[in-house]
């Protein structure tokens, strides 16, 4: 190992890979800067850095992922001039861009996992980086599984089974490029791009299943048992890691695999010497000893197999931005106007007819796992000062009470809810009641929310007003126990205006159904609503 007297001007101690990384980390938190590593040396004659060549001290800021944050690191200690702070910190690309999105800076130097995140649809309306270099390294994202486990024909087909687990997309590069994987096959397998859209649906929420009930909490390549079937998205870097699990396999559909590909970009407005390091560190990574670093990391070189080429990043955003609805269960509170004014005829039935039958369509297609309770209200619907009724509590749809499931009972008393209309509208206390309600059947991980559907305004003169309301509904709003109240207008005789505020105190919004016929297109875009 050559000392700072022995190496050449503009040349950093060389390290292996991990020992450096160390070093960079243990440097960093005794400054307290992360993981900051300071080029900056002095001869033993107190000579200053320009002396090396530099004109002036300068700090560079390097965002690396993680999966390139070893290389990276080991190539700067070599290429970083003696008079350049480098802060190479260790960050997902999807961080990056986000904090992008909101107003940040983009890095002077930026390695992020594909190039997706270095547009538009990820970056916002922020000057887009340069790329300087189109990709340093590659690691496939393959389908990971053991002996149990099978090789499908598609990624659709293996998503759809059940039996993938994959990291959050809205912070893996890895998981939003395996959950657009059947989008990108499509015209490969014969699938049009519409239906590969949709076998997301019933992915996220076996995934969203799973993660209620406390399972799949961390997905790496060995968490399932040796006999399990069960698949797991990971990089081929990381299956390359993993000790003491020889029966770990490649199931990755022949179709082929998305890929992380790390681009190097350097902001708009990095200084010349900023582009000068990115430069150099492209070089070096170029050479002989930059393909040994990558290697020795478990990666593969630039222009190293085929891939499948992923949808533009737009469709990409979009389909993550779909996961996270459909992988978060709904938890609501269904409470459905009783008063006379919903047997008004629409040709089709009385209001209260479709809303019924809306209903019970509803119900098939949310998950087992959503969470769903029922309440209808008028005035003194559940007796004298009391303007609401529980017909269901808010239980699981798999809930099995008295020889019939939770989605069973709704369905019966969905079908009940026609003969159940009669008197004025008591819609301020009711809303109130179930907005506590609600908060007290809270669960984590889903998405709580009452859904409040009435075709009037309040008519019960006992009642709290619209401000008393709006002022509790800011009083018992939680932060740290968000529940929504969501509000649908059957109708322009209903009180959109009231609706739009309540629901919006509570950081949900109100929607109109101007017709009956719309009732079921407007509840489901209610209670996807995020």
């Amino acid at each position: 190992m050559q000392s700072n007297d022995q190496r050449g001007p503009g040349r950093a101690t060389k390290m292996p890979t991990a020992v450096l990384a160390v070093l960079v980390l243990v440097t960093g938190l005794a400054v307290g800067a992360g993981a900051t590593w300071l080029a900056l040396s002095r001869d033993d004659d107190g000579a200053a850095a320009s002396d090396d060549g530099c004109a002036e001290f300068r700090r560079v800021d390097v965002a690396v992922a993680p999966e390139m944050y070893g290389v990276v690191v080991a190539a700067l200690a070599d290429v970083t001039p003696d008079c350049v702070q480098v802060d190479p910190a260790m960050r997902s690309g999807i961080e990056v861009a986000r904090g992008v999105s909101m107003g940040g800076r983009v890095p002077d130097v930026w390695v992020p996992e594909a190039h997706f995140l270095a547009t538009d649809a990820y970056l916002g309306p922020a000057t887009r980086p340069q790329l300087l270099v189109k990709s340093l390294a590659r690691t496939p994202v393959l389908l990971v599984g053991g002996k149990a486990g099978q090789q499908f024909a598609s990624w659709g087909d293996a998503e759809a089974s059940g039996l993938v687990t994959v990291p959050n997309p809205e912070s893996s590069v890895a998981g939003a490029l395996a959950v657009t994987a059947p989008e990108a096959e499509a015209r490969a397998v014969g699938r049009t791009r519409e239906a590969s859209r949709q076998l997301m649906v019933p992915f996220a929420q076996a995934q969203g299943a799973r993660t209620v009930d406390g399972e799949d909490a961390t997905v790496q390549p060995a968490m399932f048992p040796r006999r399990s079937p069960r698949l797991v998205v990971a990089t081929e870097q990381q299956l390359k890691t993993v000790d003491g699990r020889a029966d770990l396999r490649d199931l990755t559909p022949a179709v082929g695999a998305p890929v992380l590909d790390f681009p190097l970009l350097v902001s708009s407005d990095a200084s010349q010497g900023s582009r000068a390091l990115a430069r150099a560190l492209a070089e070096h990574l170029d050479s002989t000893e930059g393909s040994s670093l990558i290697t020795d990391e478990g990666l593969r070189a630039p222009a190293d197999g085929d891939a499948l080429r992923p949808p533009a990043a737009k469709t990409i955003a979009e389909a993550v931005r779909s996961w996270s609805v459909f992988s978060v269960p709904s938890a609501m509170l269904a409470v459905v106007d009783a008063s006379g004014s919903m047997d008004a005829d629409t040709g089709s039935g009385s209001r209260m007819d479709l809303l019924a039958d809306a209903a019970r369509i509803g119900l098939g297609f949310l998950p087992d796992h959503a969470r769903v309770g029922l309440w209808v209200f008028s005035i003194d619907k559940g007796g004298p000062g009391q303007d609401w009724r529980e017909l269901e509590p808010i239980r699981r749809l798999d809930d099995l009470r008295f020889g019939r499931t939770q989605r069973y009972a709704l369905r019966e008393r969905a079908a009940e809810m026609p003969g159940l209309t009669d008197g004025g509208t008591g819609l301020y206390d009711t809303a109130l009641a179930a907005y506590r309600e609600a908060q007290k059947n809270y669960r984590p991980h889903y998405s709580n929310a009452v859904v409040l559907m009435t075709d009037g305004q309040n008519e019960d003169p006992g009642s709290i007003s619209l401000e008393q309301l709006l002022q509790r509904l800011e009083e018992l709003r939680d932060p740290d126990k968000p529940v929504r109240m969501v509000g649908i207008a059957i109708s322009g005789d209903a009180d959109l205006g009231a609706l739009r505020r309540m629901a919006r105190v509570t950081g949900g919004e109100a929607y109109l159904a101007a017709e009956p016929t719309d009732i079921l297109g407007v509840f489901a875009q209610a209670v996807l609503s995020r």
